[in-house]
This record gives structure tokens, C-alpha cells and sequence, in this order.
């Protein structure tokens, strides 16, 4: 019963961090992604030939884990950012935030 109490607790102090980590990932996005990448919601104008965030995030199959990936290795395609493990992070889960509900 114990654990179960922990792990509701933790839950719910995720959940706060969550939406406080998607706010600090929107202004890394917008520092360092929005050069090339639509990365609000509902962009005004698309990109040419680059997805946008809302995009990404509701492609079938992306996940939190597979974007870190991408994302702590250079790609020819992307610039690399030498982001810090918790800009990603808080990144990806600005990105994810914008999946439709």
C-alpha cells in the first residue's frame, strides 16, 4: 500500500513538471528549432520540405524515447545543436504536448 501511495504521489509531481518542462522545451524550440521548423501549434505559414513540431508529434509511431535518440546524435539533415540532455527533454515534451487529443 505504501508504493502505491509513492507512486501516486510521484505521478501527480510528473504530471506539474511535465507542463513546466513543456513551457521551458517551447523556448528551447524556439531558440533553436524555429530556424528551420514551424514549432507552435498552429504555425501562420508552413516551412518548405521541414515538418513542423505538430506534425512530428502526431506522426504514428513517435515516442519520447525514439525522438531523444534522434536527437543526442548528428544528422546530415539537422544541424548539430550539442543540445544538453535536459533542453532535449524539455524539448520533447513541448513537442508531444502538441499531439491532437
Amino acid at each position: 500500500m505504501r508504493h502505491l501511495l509513492m507512486a501516486a504521489a510521484m505521478a501527480a509531481l510528473s504530471g506539474t513538471a511535465s507542463a513546466q518542462d513543456a513551457a521551458v522545451g517551447r523556448a528551447v524550440a524556439q531558440t533553436w528549432c524555429a530556424n528551420c521548423h514551424t514549432v507552435e501549434a498552429r504555425p501562420a505559414t508552413a516551412v518548405d520540405q521541414v515538418p513542423g513540431f505538430a506534425v512530428i508529434a502526431n506522426r504514428p509511431g513517435v515516442t519520447a524515447d525514439g525522438l531523444r535518440t534522434f536527437l543526442s546524435m548528428p544528422h546530415a539533415r539537422m544541424p548539430d545543436l550539442s543540445l544538453s540532455r535536459t533542453d532535449i527533454d524539455n524539448a520533447i515534451a513541448y513537442l508531444l504536448s502538441l499531439r491532437a487529443k
